[in-house]
């Protein structure tokens, strides 16, 4: 039986896991020996993510945190019973996504150490040197199942079909809005500290935070759709080509959208333990299109999903750590 200070800090350790605009969905329940995932409905990006897969992947990545947050003080986690979601969400009460037993007699997971030094580094990167990009292709190489690399002289090509994808989800209805929702751009804002994209975790300026307050605005940003002008919105090609390496996260039709948020952390986990540090880049993989290109130029594998696309580069002495709701918030109560 864990006591509540046990919970209080196992549930703060698995919520440093990432989500889609740092909506963090994932809630838990402890009764005896059993751990309960759940997910918090009013934490669904509907619009960015009308099927759930962003949300599956970000409460696998939850549970990931869990099991090595269970194993740093000797608890395993058996196989988890993961329940099917459907979408779109058609009620605001929590929904139990995954259920399993406790045991003692685990040993302390090597990744859990590494869980409060990971960061998304939305910068743009220094260059890497030769022993990084080993560590880098070792890396990728030790997760080849899910995560293979893209070609040496395809940044540039990556770089450009981000920008039309990331430019092309600013034509989607509502998408312009539902991203205004997330984003915390100045310290003012109520939610600063609890969740969300803030501006020090975008690598922007004082002065960029305020440029990006006025023009992402749902009303301007539909002014400069009607004048061809949403390139200028995500433009992201310097950043991309300055990464040590561009990945792909990809799965096969029997792994789950849970699972491979699993597979997913570890590996992200594991680039952070080389000192390297990355983002997705997930307008590629959301739109159909772009993933479609993405298949055939890096020669995924037959019959597999793109997943993500992330780029990586050696990590800055100092990146903003994103903002996380309480610890007392997220544990669910009877």
């Amino acid at each position: 039986m864990l006591t509540r200070a046990q919970q209080l800090i196992l549930v703060a350790q698995a919520g440093r896991a990432p989500s889609a605009h740092n909506i963090q969905p994932a809630r838990w329940r402890f009764a005896g020996d059993q751990v309960a995932l759940l997910e918090d409905p009013a934490r669904w990006l509907s619009v960015g993510d009308p099927t759930g897969r962003d949300n599956q992947i970000a409460l696998g990545m939850a549970w990931e945190g869990m099991a090595m947050a269970l194993s740093a003080i000797g608890v395993g986690l058996a196989r988890p019973e993961v329940r099917p979601l459907p979408y779109p969400c058609t009620s605001p009460a929590l929904r139990i996504v995954a259920t399993a037993t406790m045991a003692p007699g685990a040993h302390a997971d090597a990744l859990a150490v590494q869980v409060d030094r990971r960061h998304a580094y939305r910068g743009k990167f220094r260059g890497a040197s030769p022993s990084q990009r080993t560590a880098l292709a070792q890396c990728v190489a030790a997760h080849s199942a899910h995560v293979m690399p893209a070609g040496e002289h395809s940044s540039a090509e990556i770089a450009r079909w981000y920008d039309e994808a990331a430019a092309a989800a600013f034509e989607v209805p509502g998408f312009a809005a539902e991203l205004y929702r997330w984003l915390r751009l100045s310290p003012d804002h109520p939610q600063w500290r609890r969740d969300g994209l803030s501006a020090p975790c975008m690598a922007l300026s004082r002065w960029e935070a305020w440029g990006a307050s006025m023009v992402l605005r749902p009303g301007v940003v539909r002014w400069l759709s009607a004048l061809s002008l949403t390139g200028m919105l995500a433009a992201e090609s310097a950043k991309i080509r300055s990464a040590a390496g561009i990945v792909l996260i990809h799965a096969g039709p029997e792994v789950s959208n849970f699972d491979i948020g699993r597979h997913w952390y570890r590996f992200w986990l594991a680039m952070t333990a080389h000192g390297l540090a990355g983002v997705p880049m997930s307008a590629l993989a959301d739109s159909p299109g772009h993933a479609a290109l993405l298949a055939e130029s890096q020669r995924l594998p037959r019959g597999n999903r793109l997943v993500n696309v992330m780029r990586f580069g050696p990590a800055p002495a100092s990146v903003a750590q994103s903002a996380r709701l309480p610890a007392h918030e997220l544990l669910v109560d009877g």
